[in-house]
């Protein structure tokens, strides 16, 4: 057998005597960061709304997914709520809740069936979902009455 010297000398390491071998693209450097929503117009008269859309976004070879999130309800009162919803089916999807299954990772508690701001309160946190093994998942947000309410999420999906 032909060996080509001159390859097999770039992955060789003579200080350790053994051959190097490193991974070119990491799992832990597999992510997608994206803005959901940044927006201040949110009244009940179009709710609930879905982010990234009605259809949802694909976990895509991802394992996990993280809200990063700022809600702010209105003096009316407004009360603005955050729920995460998950399906595996495409082609007729059932959405499912499963915010239970997040951990917050501000105040470190888990079982959190929602997140809500009322009048001109403002809810933050960081909202992690790992593992969450599904095809598609969206965030619904419901405003009680007609008046603008505010919500930012930054959503990240990560491979390990």
């Amino acid at each position: 057998m032909f060996v080509n010297p001159q390859a097999d000398s770039k992955a060789y390491v003579s200080a350790t005597n053994c051959y190097r071998q490193q991974e070119t693209n990491p799992l832990s450097a597999q992510y997608v960061s994206e803005l959901m929503v940044s927006s201040a117009v949110l009244q009940s008269g179009a709710s609930p709304f879905y982010y990234p859309s009605t259809l949802g976004a694909a976990m895509a070879g991802y394992k996990d997914v993280s809200f990063d999130f700022y809600l702010v309800g209105n003096a009316g009162p407004a009360t603005i709520t955050m729920t995460v919803e998950a399906t595996s089916d495409d082609v007729t999807p059932y959405w499912h809740d499963v915010s239970l299954a997040g951990y917050e990772l501000v105040t470190n508690a888990v079982g959190v069936a929602s997140y809500a701001a009322a009048g001109a309160v403002t809810t933050q946190g960081i909202w992690d979902f790992e593992g969450l093994n599904v095809k598609l998942y969206r965030v619904k947000i419901v405003v009680s009455a007609a008046f603008n309410c505010t919500a930012r999420i930054y959503s990240r999906r990560k491979a390990l």
